[in-house]
């Protein structure tokens, strides 16, 4: 019981901390952080509780995770966006140049 009450804090911890990494547009480093998480979520499952109840501050904690990793998942999906875009723009500007090169030596 103290072991997954151990994991879920590491686990809101590292929601907070990916929280700020996004609010600053660092989706690379919260990605790596989302990678820890997965193993924290495979070691609760492999250690949940035979009767599957959680006492009343793991259950707070799930509540605050599952907040937490909501508002991740809605910033994550916004940063990838805004780098389809900018990939987007690139390849644009770069099939523009392209196409003036073959033009210029016409």
């Amino acid at each position: 019981m103290q072991y997954t009450f151990q994991l879920l804090r590491i686990l809101k911890s590292n929601l907070e901390k990916m929280q700020t990494l996004l609010s600053y547009g660092d989706g690379e480093s919260a990605v790596k952080i989302s990678f820890q998480n997965e193993r924290i979520l495979s070691l609760l499952e492999k250690y949940k509780e035979p009767s599957g109840k959680l006492d009343v501050t793991q259950q707070a904690l799930v509540s605050d995770c599952l907040i937490l990793q909501e508002d991740c998942d809605k910033k994550l999906q916004s940063i990838t966006s805004e780098y389809k875009k900018e990939l987007n723009n690139h390849m644009i500007k770069r099939q523009l140049l392209e196409h003036l090169e073959n033009v210029n030596s016409i």
